[in-house]
């Protein structure tokens, strides 16, 4: 198993944060492609009113340039827009191996994570 480099910060987005990742290989620094939402793992860990983990669905993974993503982070049911305020959210990208054995789950090949920030503007300023 490799290491990934993995960075990335929180932009505010309609009451809710778009996921800007950085991701490129350990061994020579270049760019990881074709990543898909599988492969990426985002928990929102704390703010104001939160400090227990919450795993967000990752629910598209755009790249462009190389090795940079931009994810929509699908939001709660219970909370769909969230409120102002500074967030802390883990990101963890995996990749997998392209054949796998039958009937298991696939290990991951390369592995990384970050912390990413984000504030969200108080009511009213993305409406």
């Amino acid at each position: 198993m490799s290491r990934l480099i993995v960075t990335a910060a929180a932009s505010p987005l309609f009451g809710n944060f778009l996921m800007l990742v950085s991701v490129s290989a350990e061994a020579d620094g270049k760019p990881v492609q074709q990543l898909k939402p599988k492969n990426f793992t985002v928990y929102h860990l704390a703010s104001l009113n939160h400090a227990y983990p919450t795993q967000r669905d990752v629910t598209e993974a755009k790249e462009g340039p190389d090795g940079f993503y931009t994810l929509t982070l699908k939001p709660k049911e219970y909370q769909p827009e969230l409120p102002p305020g500074h967030y802390i959210f883990s990101v963890a990208v995996a990749t997998y191996p392209d054949v796998r054995a039958k009937g298991k789950s696939p290990a991951a090949k390369d592995q990384g994570q970050t912390i990413a920030e984000g504030d969200l503007p108080t009511y009213g300023q993305w409406k």
